[in-house]
């Protein structure tokens, strides 16, 4: 089984699908930085073309000589060099600018740019020496040469930068197609992995409303069905399969988990007509019927369930017998839905659970009522041992012959504050169900073990034990301290268990009763013969004593076939050599049949009630005087 938190393996197509997904948004995205960064590269150099142009540079230039020609060709007659030298500077601003060009990469350019610099240069002295005719001409003469190269370059840088500008433009062009592409691509590849998600989403949906066990649908599917069916009549069968946990216990998760599968294609099968099948729980399903008929359609849909369950689960080759509990619920148009269609279809479960399991019910008003004074129970009840609200009273068993008692059974009894005294039969299974049967259990050995310390070292204390402790190891411990701390031989209490309790879990409970009788306890099966299996758990536990159930002695004044069935239980029991009691012997009658059948011991109200711990030493000093009362050590 996967541990919480392990991460879970994707199937392969789904990895793939994950790793192309992402390769193919890491090409998108490096397209789309790379044709973004170009973009700015090429959208800069076009700025930069249109702040800086070198052909009015070289043209402004050409203009500034023509200008410095003629300011030296005026100063000639003139005498005034004050326009030359002004020339002059404006010529020198221009061919610093044209020098620090990045543009200017032609190697003739710059030579002769260089040598129109050097030219100029040799103009300066002209500005700071004395009027001199001869060198204006001579100045005039130098820059002639210039003029038309420099209006050349000019010419030239003009369709230099134009082509610059076009081919920057182009590629500009190129890569906005690329950014529209990678756009258009984007969107596409959105639009793709939208439809891929929304279908993912849809199988996501199916998954998780589906049960991974069984294929029906689960929890979640079921109150989905329930919510979006309004306006309409509902009704709801929850089933849960009797003694589960036993079959887990005994035969494995495993071959529990293909029975809860086989369980569901006999509900398959069973529920015509239904809604909905769903596994709402661990071995619990529900299943929702819907329409102005839909009452007796679940009505009629838990009898086909509790026929068809009634065949064996082949289960890997091996025949399983089970059976389950029904709660039924409905409800009209006009009341309420969801949760209250589930209490109330719990509600009739847990009837049909406490009326003996194997059986539908449906639910009636007055079910609240129980399942109120059910959970109040349940509270008080915790409480009840520390609260010295629980006591045992001990209703004597006599050994038939000489009409002495032997004994006694302990029977646990409950006086609630508010409710008066609660019979056993409603508060055990109460306990049973709430997992409070345990420490009612230990303290019931610990009270008996009082008990019979205070009793002559030939009599006995009987103690029923329920499944949930028959199949606790520290029933043995917890046993073994109470009669040590007491001072009682292990012999002089005895354990009484039902086929019931057996049935629960055979296996660990026959573990326990070998460790119980090694000790020394006695092992008595009580209610015998009401089962279907009490002569193959003679032969496989450790039994001392059996108990005839009183249901055959009370037909057995008028029925020769009740008569006839305690006189063979009591020739099994001879052969066996077990001990016989006879239990609800309340006549005469009762004890000369009994008697006569051959059970040594009996009990009933002929002999006495359930008495109290006084009262049972008071019995017992009436028969046999005070010398009799002698404690075991």
């Amino acid at each position: 089984m996967r541990a919480i938190g392990d991460t879970i393996d994707l199937p392969v197509r789904y990895r793939r699908t994950k790793i192309t997904l992402t390769l193919v948004t890491a090409v998108l995205a490096l397209i789309a930085v790379a044709s973004s960064f170009l973009a700015l590269s090429y959208q800069r150099h076009i700025v930069e073309a249109s702040r800086y142009n070198r052909t009015f540079d070289l043209g402004q230039t050409a203009v500034e000589l023509l200008r410095l020609q003629f300011a030296l060709q005026q100063s000639q007659t003139s005498g005034d060099i004050g326009d030359v030298a002004f020339r002059l500077s404006i010529i020198n601003n221009r061919l610093k600018i044209l020098s620090s060009s990045s543009s200017n990469s032609d190697p003739k350019q710059k030579a002769m740019l260089e040598d129109l610099k050097n030219v100029v240069s040799t103009l300066a002295p002209l500005v700071a020496e004395p009027h001199s005719p001869t060198a204006m001409r001579e100045g005039v003469s130098k820059l002639q040469p210039f003029i038309g190269p420099v209006l050349r370059l000019g010419s030239l840088s003009h369709a230099n930068v134009g082509d610059e500008i076009q081919q920057n433009q182009s590629q500009l062009s190129i890569i906005f197609a690329t950014i529209c592409f990678v756009t258009m691509t984007f969107v596409a590849f959105g639009a793709v992995l939208l439809v891929f998600v929304f279908r993912q989403n849809a199988k996501l949906d199916r998954v998780v409303r589906i049960d991974s066990l069984t294929g029906i649908a689960n929890r979640i599917g079921f109150h989905a069905s329930i919510s979006g069916k309004q306006n309409v009549e509902q009704s709801l069968i929850i089933l849960d399969v009797d003694h589960f946990k036993m079959i887990n216990d005994t035969l494995g998760h495993a071959s529990g988990d293909r029975l809860l599968v086989e369980l569901s294609k006999r509900l398959s099968t069973s529920c015509i007509g239904a809604s909905v099948i769903a596994r709402i729980g661990g071995d619990e399903f529900g299943i929702l019927y819907t329409g102005s008929n839909a009452a007796n359609e679940a009505v009629e849909c838990s009898k086909r369930i509790l026929q068809e369950v009634r065949a064996p689960f082949d289960i890997d080759g091996r025949l399983v017998t089970s059976s389950v509990s029904l709660g039924v619920s409905s409800c009209n148009i006009n009341s309420d839905r969801g949760s209250t269609l589930f209490r109330h279809a719990d509600i009739a479960l847990y009837e049909a659970k406490k009326a003996g399991r194997n059986q539908f019910m449906t639910f009636h008003p007055d079910m609240n009522q129980h399942l109120t004074r059910w959970q109040c129970l349940q509270t008080d009840l915790a409480t009840a041992t520390e609260k010295e609200q629980l006591f045992l009273l001990f209703q004597p068993i006599v050994d038939l012959p000489t009409d002495t008692t032997r004994g006694f059974e302990a029977l646990l009894r409950w006086q609630h504050p508010e409710l008066g005294l609660i019979s056993p039969a409603e508060f055990i299974p109460i306990a049973e169900e709430s997992g409070q049967i345990g420490p009612i259990g230990s303290w019931v050995i610990e009270a008996a073990c009082q008990q019979a310390a205070l009793l002559p070292i030939n009599t006995f204390i009987a103690v029923n034990v329920s499944a949930a402790q028959l199949t606790n190891p520290s029933l043995v411990l917890h046993t073994r301290a109470s009669l040590t701390k007491n001072g009682v031989s292990p012999e002089r209490l005895e354990i009484e268990i039902t086929e019931s309790t057996l049935i629960e879990n055979d296996e660990r409970a026959l573990s326990v009763l070998h460790e119980l009788r090694l000790m020394g306890c006695r092992i008595s099966l009580d209610d015998f013969g009401t089962g279907y299996a009490s002569l193959s758990y003679l032969r496989r536990f450790p039994f001392d004593k059996i108990k005839i159930d009183q249901s055959f002695l009370r037909g057995a004044s008028h029925c020769e076939e009740a008569a006839a069935i305690i006189a063979g239980t009591c020739d099994l029991a001879h052969r066996l050599k077990l001990t016989i009691v006879a239990e609800g012997i309340e006549t005469e009658e009762h004890r000369e049949i009994v008697r006569a059948a051959g059970c040594h011991l009996g009990q009933g109200y002929l002999f006495d009630k359930p008495l109290t711990a006084e009262a049972s030493l008071s019995r017992l000093a009436f028969e046999a005087g005070p010398d009799a009362f002698k404690k075991c050590g």
